[in-house]
C-alpha cells in the first residue's frame, strides 16, 4: 500500500511538473528581439548621456531662471553668460565610443539642439523677445531625442522640468 501512495504521488508531481513548463513556456516568435550586447549596454549608456545633460543644465541654470522669475528685475548679464555657458558645456559632452555610429550621431544632434536652445534662450533674455523660437527649438530637442531613445526601446525622456 505504501509503494502504492508513493508511486501515485510521484506520478501526480511529474504531471504537475510538467503542465507547469508547458504553462511558463512563453512564445518568443513575436518579440522584438534586441542585441544582447544593445540591449544593457546602449540604454546605460543613453541614460549616462541623458544625466550629464540634465547635470550641465542644473549647475549654471539659477541665474537664468532667477532673472526670469524676476519678471526681468534680475541681472540680466549673468543670466545671459549661465546660458550661454550651458550650451557650450553641452557641446563638450563626450559620447562614448562603444555607442553604434547611427545612436551616436543622432546624440550629438540632440545635444547640439539643446545647446542651441540655451543659445536662442539667451538671445531671447538679450532682446526682451517673448520667446517663440526658444519654445520651438525646446519642441525640435525633444522630438530628437525622443527619436534616439525609442530606437532602443525606451520612452522618451522630457526636460520640461529641468529646463525651467
Amino acid at each position: 500500500m505504501k509503494k502504492w501512495i508513493f508511486s501515485m504521488i510521484l506520478v501526480l508531481v511529474m504531471v504537475l511538473s510538467a503542465c507547469t513548463e508547458e504553462a511558463n513556456n512563453v512564445d518568443t516568435a513575436d518579440s522584438k528581439q534586441v542585441p544582447a550586447d544593445q540591449s544593457g549596454e546602449t540604454v546605460t549608456v543613453l541614460m549616462n548621456i541623458q544625466m550629464e545633460m540634465i547635470q550641465t543644465i542644473r549647475k549654471h541654470l539659477e541665474p537664468v531662471t532667477s532673472y526670469e522669475m524676476s519678471a526681468g528685475e534680475g541681472d540680466l548679464e549673468a543670466a545671459v553668460e549661465a546660458s550661454n555657458r550651458i550650451a557650450n558645456e553641452l557641446r563638450g559632452i563626450e559620447i562614448p565610443e562603444n555607442l553604434d555610429d547611427d545612436l551616436s550621431a543622432d546624440m550629438k544632434d540632440s545635444i547640439e539642439l539643446l545647446a542651441l536652445y540655451f543659445e536662442e534662450r539667451a538671445a531671447a533674455l538679450s532682446e526682451g523677445s517673448d520667446g517663440e523660437e526658444v519654445t520651438a527649438a525646446l519642441d525640435t530637442f525633444h522630438q530628437k531625442i525622443g527619436e534616439v531613445f525609442e530606437k532602443v526601446g525606451l520612452h522618451a525622456p522630457n526636460f520640461e522640468k529641468d529646463v525651467y
